[in-house]
């Protein structure tokens, strides 16, 4: 047909949402109304909820939750309270009783040993993220 995978889920989709997804001219009644409920339910409705997105964000979870193990306390500490609650680098350093130097520093350096770990597991740049 000549589109791609992305453009053909992205138009799959927009079909669904105005109601043109399957073909029931054929079908009628009570049948037509659960069978609708039930595509209703079984289709996504984003993007993001298709199985392969689901399933792909699932595992590059799992790889950054193994990768951030590997990092010492202290640094999971930081990453976790910048980048999951959101706190500043003087709340972090508040908490962990240092400067916002200090936290700065430890940001980068715990930023550059994900980076070797998640290389070391076949994670090579920033577009592996991209659209997670």
């Amino acid at each position: 047909m000549g589109v791609n995978l992305t453009r053909w889920r992205k138009l799959s989709l927009e079909l669904h949402a105005a109601g043109l997804g399957t073909p029931q001219s054929h079908v009628s009644g009570a049948y037509a109304e659960t069978l609708d409920r039930h595509i209703a339910a079984e289709a996504p409705h984003s993007e993001e909820e298709l199985p392969d997105k689901v399933c792909a964000h699932r595992q590059l979870q799992s790889v950054l939750a193994t990768a951030l193990r590997t990092l010492p306390v202290r640094y999971q500490r930081v990453v976790a309270l910048y980048y999951s609650q959101g706190a500043t680098m003087r709340q972090i350093g508040n908490e962990l009783g240092v400067n916002e130097s200090r936290v700065s520093q430890i940001h980068k350096a715990a930023l550059e040993k994900l980076n070797l770990a998640l290389r070391s597991r076949g994670i090579g740049g920033a577009d592996m993220f991209v659209g997670q």
